[in-house]
């Protein structure tokens, strides 16, 4: 019954978590070809601050909504959303002092332009990620799709227009992708029946949520330095455009790990919350761990598969003057994203289950630190690409440290045996990629992935008979 909740509700996620982010994927490729190295660095790192300044601007209220949304229902619904609102334009406000800093970071003078278009691309992506969570925490699949549908795919394709005939800049990079996210975020605000208006500040309910949101804020403060703080070093250490030539690879690599985390999660974790608010503690955390058993027999062979092709897909691309540092590190940030994004969705994901949200905090702090000591080192020895590879260290003895405190004193469950069968099954895909040629043109890379995919399905399914037992069986009922 778990599995198959968590396999609907997958299925009706999909079409949000597939097609948005391949655009997104699609559209950093076409930046590649359209925007020098030094716009390209600009631009990839206001869309990673982002992240840095919806922390303290809405996340934690955010993560307070999915978590705890379904107690407010009913007779205190219209005191929670006066409250939502109100947090809601706080958080606006915040992105828009941001703005000018996040230019400042990277050595952007904050000319007038620049400075408007970044703030509305931070307000609109704070305000559609927001409701897309609330959406989400009430299964409110519709409302998650418009939102996931209107902001990345209408605002990245419009960036790419925009480009081609206005000016490759980052202004125009960024007005045209709030345009996208404002569409975005009307759209699931009206779904969910929010009004535009001041709202009204209730204390009992932020003495709640700043008691869970609060560490929260920190700790997403670290988590944020370990995924993204080798753009900080690289920039101080090699400039804006050598940003820019680590951000192509860079970002790719995280997108693909996202990318697959979020076809799992986005219906996972409301499952969990459900059975543990109906007091089914046991449940919830088998609900995560399940959840992290599939994100693995996803992620593990798309970040094989990423190394493999690295290099025809790099040459078939990406632009010329990107090529050379993005084969280095398109594979080694797969790897890191890999790793962190199953530590997210199992050990975090189990911290924040069960309100252990300081635990969480030091372990953020403890992945932080690891990931930029080994970038570090990395760094001085061996340019941009030895801190790549210091980051996927320090990122993978943080997740181990991780996954052993939600074993051992969270009880989260792992599925040895599974693991086990999915690396095999991982393995022999590798040796059918390896033992093929090379390909070298678009419809040779397409075979090659299809061929990975058949051999590592096969290879799974025979490991796994009763799922696959399971299929023939209904496959077997619908052909009668």
């Amino acid at each position: 019954m778990m599995a198959r909740s968590l396999v609907r509700n997958t299925l009706l996620y999909l079409p949000a978590q597939v097609l948005g982010p391949f655009v997104q994927f699609a559209v950093i490729i076409a930046w590649t070809h359209l925007l020098d190295p030094a716009a390209f660095g600009v631009v990839t790192f206001v869309i990673a601050a982002q992240e840095l300044t919806a922390l303290v601007g809405l996340v934690w209220w955010s993560l307070y909504v999915l978590r705890f949304r379904q107690r407010y229902e009913g007779a205190d619904d219209q005191r929670f959303r006066a409250m939502d609102v109100r947090v809601a334009l706080y958080g606006s406000v915040t992105q828009i002092a941001f703005a000018p800093l996040c230019l400042l970071s990277v050595g952007v003078v904050a000319d007038p332009v620049t400075t408007i278009a970044a703030a509305a691309y931070l307000v609109t992506r704070l305000l559609v990620a927001h409701y897309s969570e609330w959406a989400r925490s009430q299964h409110r699949i519709r409302a998650y799709t418009a939102a996931q549908f209107s902001g990345p795919i209408l605002g990245a394709g419009l960036s790419v227009v925009a480009l081609l005939y206005i000016a490759a800049t980052p202004a125009v990079v960024f007005f045209t992708m709030a345009l996208g996210q404002a569409a975005g975020a009307a759209a699931v605000m009206a779904a969910l029946g929010v009004r535009p208006r001041i709202g009204r500040f209730d204390r009992a309910i932020f003495r709640e949520a700043r008691r869970y949101g609060a560490p929260l804020i920190l700790s997403g403060l670290f988590a944020w330095a370990a995924i993204n703080g080798i753009r900080v070093l690289v920039q101080a250490g090699a400039g804006v455009v050598g940003l820019g030539l680590l951000s192509a690879g860079w970002g790719l690599g995280q997108r693909v790990a996202n990318f697959i985390a979020m076809i799992c999660t986005a219906a996972a974790f409301p499952l969990a919350v459900d059975r543990i608010e109906a007091g089914d503690r046991r449940g919830a955390l088998e609900q995560v761990a399940l959840n992290g058993t599939l994100m693995l027999a996803l992620l593990a062979p798309a970040t094989v598969g990423v190394a493999v092709l690295a290099a025809p897909l790099v040459d078939l691309l990406i632009a010329p003057d990107y090529r050379t540092v993005t084969t280095f590190v398109l594979p080694i940030s797969a790897a890191a994203g890999a790793i962190r994004t199953y530590k997210t969705h199992t050990a975090d994901q189990a911290g924040l289950l069960l309100e252990r949200t300081r635990a969480l905090t030091v372990s953020n702090f403890a992945d932080a630190a690891t990931t930029l000591l080994c970038a570090s080192i990395g760094l001085v020895y061996g340019g941009i690409e030895g801190a790549a590879v210091g980051c996927v260290v320090g990122t993978l003895l943080a997740a181990l440290g991780a996954l052993v405190y939600a074993a051992r004193w969270l009880e989260l469950p792992i599925d040895f045996q599974a693991y086990l069968r999915i690396l095999a099954a991982v393995c022999a895909m590798f040796a059918g990629l390896m033992l093929t040629p090379t390909p070298h043109s678009l419809p040779g890379v397409v075979a090659k992935i299809m061929l990975g995919a058949v051999c590592y399905g096969a290879v799974l399914l025979a490991l796994f008979p009763a799922v696959s037992g399971s299929l023939v069986t209904r496959l077997s009922a619908r052909l009668r």
